[in-house]
């Protein structure tokens, strides 16, 4: 099953299935998300934005938390795999600051490699 993130404030996302004629509705933020009564799936797999990342696979988000606070919650109860996909000029040489709630993505795909934990 395909899904899509629904972002609600200061909440793990939510994921709804998507299929390509299902209904959608622009969030707060302008995102197009499956509409509300969609069915709600529990992803195995999330891709996951960033703006950079380095060595341990630390990513620098878009400053919400809602990945970190959406892996946390589903690596409770069962393993949960998080992919980045970048371009290499996103790696940053430096380790990025990492606060406890932050949460290293597993794999980071870039046209050059794939990139594994340090």
């Amino acid at each position: 099953a395909v899904c899509l993130p629904v972002s609600k404030k200061d909440a793990p996302l939510e994921f709804r299935r998507w299929r390509p004629e299902c209904a959608m509705k622009a969030d707060a933020f302008g995102v197009e998300t499956p509409v509300d009564g969609a069915e709600i799936v529990v992803p195995q797999v999330l891709v996951v934005p960033l703006l950079g990342f380095d060595a341990r696979l630390h990513r620098l988000g878009y400053g919400a938390g809602h990945y970190d606070r959406t892996l946390a919650d589903l690596r409770k109860t069962r393993e949960a795999m998080a992919v980045g996909f970048s371009y290499e000029a996103q790696r940053v040489a430096e380790l990025l600051p990492t606060f406890p709630t932050d949460i290293a993505l597993d794999l980071v795909v870039t046209e050059a490699a794939v990139h594994t934990p340090r």
